[in-house]
């Protein structure tokens, strides 16, 4: 009899523990901004990346193209990602549309992952007036095209003010650009801040979560209404976060930080804590 419960339980215990974890829900990567780092955090990259791996970071952003060898390098050695990079566009003819350094690093952010997440400007139109699609298309192309063959994707960064400010400007474009590796965004602040003028959160899920790529959130205590996560306000973060998950989507999240005053560690490690606890509720 002793045998049998032995061979009972070499069979199904490993199923039960498989079956148990298959249950459990694979969080999203969660990567903080370059802006974490800006408003008191060290100055060199390195240090930087040494602080988001201790807390627990899977990655970061990158400003532009500036130091990105840096960047990368530090990422690499601490087994972190690059998963986005701020980079400006602007859509005006006679401006230059984005930096032209870009087609020589490339090569850097192969087989990567990295989104560049485009800041859209004009001067020539109003936030999403889709009179500027015919100058912007032919311009997003262009990128996601030098970018496909490195397996680098790309998507507009909705911002306040911004030619490019609602989430749903940015699944307008991405119908118009058409290519496999540009798509859609959503910034949990700049929504916010459209106040009456923003789109109920089901129809901003309803269409941009199938080609989303990108999306981030914040807390709203602080400089700007930007400020680190906050256990007290978890549900809001649950309700976005679960809307975009129940659609499908499974990429990275962003931790906003602009101008957020102190150590980075401890504005870090206080959203790091939320972020855990957001985890153990999907869980």
């Amino acid at each position: 009899m002793s045998w049998l419960l032995a061979v009972i339980a070499g069979t199904l215990l490993p199923a039960l523990v498989v079956r148990a974890q298959a249950g459990l829900a694979q969080m999203n990567p969660f990567f903080a901004f370059k802006n974490s780092m800006e408003s008191g955090g060290p100055a060199a990259v390195d240090e930087q990346v040494r602080i988001l791996h201790e807390i627990g970071f899977d990655g970061f952003d990158n400003r532009n193209l500036d130091d990105l060898e840096a960047t990368l390098e530090a990422l690499d050695a601490q087994g972190l990602k690059l998963y986005s990079i701020y980079f400006t566009v602007r859509i005006d003819p006679g401006e230059e549309h984005y930096n032209p350094r870009l087609l020589a690093v490339l090569p850097l952010l192969k087989d990567r992952g990295t989104v560049l997440w485009c800041n859209t400007h004009s001067k020539r139109f109003q936030p999403s007036d889709s009179a500027g699609d015919e100058y912007a298309v032919p311009i997003f192309c262009e990128i996601a095209d030098l970018g496909a063959p490195f397996g680098v994707r790309v998507a507009p960064y909705p911002h306040l003010g911004l030619w490019v400010e609602s989430p749903e400007d940015t699944a307008r474009l991405a119908d118009k650009v058409d290519r496999p590796n540009f798509g859609t965004s959503f910034n949990l602040f700049h929504w916010n801040a459209l106040g009456e003028r923003k789109c109920p959160l089901e129809e901003v899920v309803r269409l941009i979560a199938p080609r989303m790529l990108l999306m981030s959130i914040n807390g709203d205590i602080g400089p700007h209404n930007i400020g680190p996560l906050e256990e007290a306000k978890i549900d809001d973060y649950y309700t976005v976060l679960k809307a975009f998950r129940d659609a499908g989507y499974t990429g990275p999240v962003g931790l906003q930080c602009y101008l957020i005053p102190g150590d980075p560690r401890e504005h870090l490690g206080q959203s790091y804590a939320v972020w855990k606890l957001l985890a153990a509720r999907f869980n």
